[in-house]
């Protein structure tokens, strides 16, 4: 929805595919949209658990050190959750306990950010590992790199570039992180989590899926020959010709 809102891609595929998806491509949608309904509960059903975790967690009879661990993970992901909220929406309901009342006015976006997504951040950043204390078989959760990139971003939306510049620059120097000579093998089953991922979401292949766990790179495979998808997303022309002589471009 994001990329097909902005100027850098159009909806794609074949014409009499998805066709309400136009209505995000010409800002035509309506707040009842199925898309929008869905993004906003699931975003506020992922802080509502975060909000379980935090109500919760405290109180169990377990190691400390994972305890604060598995708190700055959810002080993360709800920071992350509040930061998608605020750009799509700005001013939206904030939620801090599990179970809030049905009805609730919106809360001025500032008062968002500078009370949960800052302080959480913070407070991830704090606590949380670098990414190479994890196990192989921890990757994927959050680490103090991903906290400091994602308020690297926060503050890049606010527009203080100092406080954007200085965590970008940690995350940068960490040692923790580098480019992929190759930027095709990014996008490779060998390269997940790999040198240049800060935060991403695995997906797990299930039994009777083709496709593995989800359809998103299903959906956003380029069409063609050969045929790696359907096409949806497609990069615009204007987008196209300012990667002109850019090693990403193919």
């Amino acid at each position: 929805i994001l990329d097909i809102m902005s100027d850098e891609a159009k909806k794609g595929s074949n014409p009499s595919d998805g066709t309400v998806l136009n209505d995000y491509d010409n800002f035509s949608f309506t707040p009842s949209h199925n898309a929008i309904y869905g993004w906003w509960t699931t975003v506020y059903m992922g802080i509502k658990r975060a909000n379980l975790v935090l109500q919760d967690v405290p109180d169990i009879d377990m190691e400390s050190d994972l305890k604060k661990r598995l708190l700055a993970e959810t002080r993360f992901l709800r920071a992350y959750f509040y930061f998608t909220l605020v750009r799509a929406w700005g001013d939206v309901p904030k939620v801090t306990t599990p179970y809030p009342p049905n009805k609730m006015k919106r809360a001025p976006q500032e008062e968002i950010y500078n009370e949960i997504i800052i302080p959480d951040l913070e407070y991830a950043i704090e606590i949380l590992p670098v990414k190479s204390d994890y196990p192989t078989a921890s990757l994927g959760r959050a680490t103090k790199g991903a906290a400091k990139g994602i308020l690297a971003k926060v503050y890049l939306f606010r527009e203080n570039f100092e406080l954007a510049e200085q965590y970008a620059l940690e995350v940068i120097n960490s040692g923790q992180y580098s480019l992929n000579p190759d930027y095709s093998e990014v996008f490779a089953t060998n390269s997940e989590f790999g040198q240049g991922s800060l935060f991403e979401v695995g997906a797990l292949a299930e039994s009777g899926q083709a496709n593995g766990g989800n359809q998103y790179a299903n959906t956003w495979g380029v069409r063609g020959d050969p045929n790696l998808g359907w096409g949806f997303g497609r990069p615009s022309w204007e987008l196209i010709q300012e990667m002109q002589g850019d090693p990403r471009l193919d």
